[in-house]
């Protein structure tokens, strides 16, 4: 099985983009909880950037300062993961995530997280619709249905996230708690991912996926899975805005409840062969 954790000493020409960023930063003892602080950072760097903008910059129009903040705040949270990544997080091992065997789990799991994200949605649309929003759907669609907004949700969103959540909180929980299994670190880090998000109405799903990425990144030893799931994830929701402004529901995308009700059915027999399948892996 291909060993993601254990620290490598690169010394070829794939590993020099990251070799670039070394550990720079001194923390007395880094940790997951530092990824968290980089995150938060982020987020709040952005704000500063757009309440200096709007005082410098008259007439912006309030979706694009918007989608400006948000892509500042994941461009700003990329550059501070290069700069104190886990020195297990290389170039090496994530493009190792298409080779060989890690190649074929990379493509089992992208398959399994098909169903899982769409049946995880219809059942939070209708188990769970009244929880409380508190982004709101007006704000969603501002940033959405400006360019630089959907592209940074659908694409920079997904990639920022991953690199704190999976290449940091759950590599140093792995490091830390190996004793305890490899489920631990994973829903502990699912957790983690869920309360950052501070929206209710997005938590169900957002435990459920990121439970879903940090397994794909433990069991590829790769970033790009977990990165194209939550890719996949964010642009259904950004499709979805865009095609139906006025009901955005997955239910409604499919037709109603009758169609929303088959198309249940059929993710739960695709996740039964495709985790049927994925149990037959583990046991080679």
């Amino acid at each position: 099985m291909y060993i993601l954790f254990s620290p490598p000493q690169p010394t070829d020409s794939k590993n020099k983009l990251f070799n670039r960023f070394p550990m720079k930063l001194s923390f007395r003892r880094q940790g997951w909880w530092m990824y968290i602080i980089l995150f938060i950072i982020s987020q709040l760097s952005a704000a500063i950037f757009a309440f200096v903008l709007t005082h410098v910059v008259a007439g912006i129009p309030p979706s694009t300062l918007m989608a400006m903040a948000l892509l500042a705040a994941n461009t700003l949270a990329i550059l501070l993961f290069f700069c104190c990544r886990p020195q297990s997080v290389t170039l090496q091992h994530t493009l190792a995530g298409l080779k060989g065997r890690n190649g074929r789990r990379t493509g089992l799991v992208l398959l399994l997280a098909l169903p899982m994200i769409l049946l995880t949605h219809l059942m939070q649309e209708i188990f769970f619709p009244d929880i409380p929003d508190l982004v709101g759907e007006e704000t969603f669609k501002t940033i959405i249905f400006h360019p630089l907004g959907l592209l940074t949700v659908s694409l920079l969103g997904p990639l920022a996230e991953e690199l704190l959540f999976r290449g940091g909180v759950q590599t140093d929980l792995t490091l830390n708690h190996s004793d305890q299994g490899w489920a631990v670190p994973i829903l502990l880090s699912a957790a983690i991912f869920t309360l950052i998000h501070m929206n209710p109405a997005q938590m169900p799903a957002a435990f459920i996926l990121g439970c879903l990425l940090g397994y794909a990144y433990w069991w590829t030893g790769s970033l790009i899975a977990p990165v194209c799931i939550h890719v996949f994830n964010n642009s259904l929701a950004s499709l979805l805005m865009n095609l139906f402004p006025d009901d955005d529901s997955l239910v409604a995308f499919l037709g109603g409840p009758t169609s929303a009700g088959i198309t249940a059915l059929v993710c739960c027999f695709f996740l039964f062969v495709m985790i049927r399948i994925i149990q037959h892996q583990h046991q080679e």
